[in-house]
């Protein structure tokens, strides 16, 4: 018996939270596989983010002579 190809589209809704449920109910196996896609897709989104919290250092080693001898000024 041979089978027939169809090429058909169809549009039918598909919200974020069937999406969840679909990946719930997948295999731990699998959600590792799509861990793995996401952590890739999400790299450099994350990496900007991060670099957005991170302050710059203005210190110099200038700064870095000057606080310490001010310290052991200090100290004496």
């Amino acid at each position: 018996m041979e089978t027939q190809e169809y090429n058909k589209t169809y549009n039918i809704p598909f919200y974020f939270n069937d999406l969840l449920k679909l990946i719930k109910s997948l295999p731990i196996k699998d959600k590792l596989k799509i861990e793995k896609e996401l952590e890739e897709e999400t790299l450099l989104y994350r990496s900007k983010k991060l670099s957005q919290k991170i302050k710059s250092n203005s210190l110099d080693m200038e700064n870095i002579v000057a606080e310490i001898s001010e310290y052991r000024a200090g100290k004496k």
